[in-house]
């Protein structure tokens, strides 16, 4: 998750107030929850960039094993704190996007939300997501982009995201290069510049 911006700094002095900030602004919780209908019923999940862990809570409500990996020490410390005041439990990793510390196939799931963007090698993340997918595993992501429309607003928006550092690509033909088979993409929120990817480990077949 390494660009030249100094993400892990950034969301260590951040990570105080980040959910503080996502209670005021509901809409951004919101946009993190689109990924949620995509998931399987069932087995266990990663968040990569659970950040405070306000997504990870609900992640861990409903999956047998919940696993959040971040960048930032400050953040997992926050998402510690809520966890355990929920008393759920948790498995909290720090570590980067392109060298997940996990064996392959290991979740039925893999979440990120405004996240993906600000990992410089988008593609190596996206093929340690897929190695760790088991067959008809889900990856659903959300982040910003630059909307397909071109309105100026949007388009203006996702060039102040790269001011930061950010990464604006296609992430659906990432996706697929990365082997996954993408089953849902589009466009939300203001000026259509939140976007929903959802890719899928195809399952392979065998023959004699």
């Amino acid at each position: 998750m390494s660009s030249s911006f100094p993400y892990q700094r950034f969301y260590d002095r951040l990570a105080p107030l980040y959910a503080t900030a996502m209670h005021l602004l509901p809409m951004w919780r919101r946009y993190t929850e689109q990924v949620l209908p995509w998931l399987p019923p069932g087995g266990a999940v990663l968040e990569i960039g659970p950040g405070p862990g306000v997504l990870l809570a609900q992640l861990a409500r409903r999956y047998s094993l919940a696993v959040g990996l971040d960048l930032s020490p400050g953040m997992l410390q926050e998402a510690q704190r809520r966890l355990h005041r929920a008393d759920l439990p948790v498995r909290l990793i720090q570590g980067e996007a392109t060298h997940l510390p996990f064996a392959a196939h290991s979740f039925d799931g893999i979440v990120t939300t405004f996240t993906f963007s600000a990992i410089a090698d988008g593609l190596a993340a996206l093929r340690e997501m897929a190695r760790l997918l088991r067959p008809a595993g889900v990856l659903a992501l959300v982040d910003a982009g630059i909307p397909g429309d071109g309105n100026p607003i949007g388009t203006g928006l996702a060039r102040l995201w790269t001011i930061f550092g950010d990464f604006m690509r296609d992430e659906a033909v990432l996706m697929r290069q990365a082997g996954l088979e993408v089953i849902e993409q589009r466009e939300f929120g203001a000026f259509n510049g939140i976007r929903l990817v959802v890719g899928r480990q195809p399952i392979r077949q065998t023959g004699w």
